[in-house]
């Protein structure tokens, strides 16, 4: 073989180890198979939550919606139930001490029902607030199964699941969130980033918060305003929001501030972070390839030459 030709072979090795490299380096995937598996569910409640608002002394009525999946025909139960806010991830815990307790104030009918396969059964919850009830309550209806004791060779399993509803009692409320903290990580290779918002909620009433995360790089240019959607803060509770910079590339220094809504007089709360970027497995890349270039750089010309005359 021909020293040019030797020549022409390595320097198409060289070009295609590069583009792997480069390749491998930016994350592309060529085959991603993703597999997901959904459990069935014999039971369907809808809406899983809702709010409503009602004055000291009225009475409301609220509804819910239980669906049979199964092929069986199911013996249901319903009761009203209190539930607090447990975590600061949005989960809840139903209990009978809550202090925004309103188990004491609801009726539900019907408490009992067949409920047939592929049917619905509509339940109706009557709340009649006292004078004195201003602020949150959160209570919901829970659908359970009972055994059919009669049939001592059916195999019943046992299912239970809950719709919920907060109600807000209108009068003296304190309506107080702020941000305990506000943070992204430190450094960043590549995006998205992610900004977690924790909040603490010290009235007496849930709040819904809402805004935008407006990012500036280090000239201050703004780089994009990242959407955080509305979410329900508990009272005395805490609940960590998040939300994404969907910014693949980005370089430099970043400041992120929060704008966020809240309550009814549509209050605002602001918080500010700072983070680093730099993709530098890219720029280490970038800088073997140019020192390779650097150091090849008379056997590529040779190349160059002979390939082109």
């Amino acid at each position: 073989m021909s020293k040019s030709r030797r020549m022409k072979q390595a320097s198409w090795v060289f070009l295609w180890v590069v583009l792997f490299l480069l390749l491998g380096s930016l994350g592309f995937t060529f085959c991603n198979y993703v597999t997901a598996q959904i459990a069935g569910q014999g039971l369907e409640v809808s809406p899983p939550s809702q709010e409503a608002a009602i004055d000291p002394g009225k009475t409301i009525t609220i509804k819910a919606k239980i669906h049979n999946r199964s092929n069986n025909t199911l013996p249901m139960n319903v009761h009203i139930e209190d539930f607090t806010a447990k975590g600061d991830q949005g989960q809840i815990a139903l209990n009978s001490n809550s202090p925004y307790s309103i188990a004491s104030w609801t009726k539900v009918a019907p408490k009992t029902f067949s409920l047939s396969p592929g049917a619905d059964q509509e339940v109706i919850a009557t709340i009649t607030a006292p004078r004195d009830g201003a602020g949150g309550h959160f209570g919901s209806f829970v659908f359970s199964v009972t055994p059919d004791n009669q049939d001592k060779n059916a195999a019943t399993v046992s299912q239970e699941i809950a719709s919920l509803f907060l109600v807000k009692v209108s009068g003296p409320v304190n309506e107080k969130l702020t941000i305990k903290s506000f943070s992204a990580p430190g450094y960043s290779e590549f995006g998205p980033v992610p900004f977690n918002l924790t909040f603490n909620n010290s009235g007496n009433v849930y709040v819904k918060t809402f805004g935008l995360i407006n990012v500036t790089d280090m000239f201050g240019k703004k780089v994009e305003d990242v959407v955080v959607p509305g979410t329900n803060v508990f009272p005395q509770a805490d609940r960590v929001v998040t939300a994404d910079l969907n910014k693949r590339f980005l370089f430099g220094n970043y400041t992120a501030t929060a704008l966020m809504y809240y309550g009814s007089q549509n209050q605002s709360i602001t918080a500010t972070t700072t983070f680093f970027a730099f993709p530098a497995r890219l720029a280490a890349i970038v800088l073997v390839v140019l020192l390779l270039l650097f150091l090849m750089r008379k056997r590529i010309g040779k190349a160059l030459k002979t390939l082109f005359g």
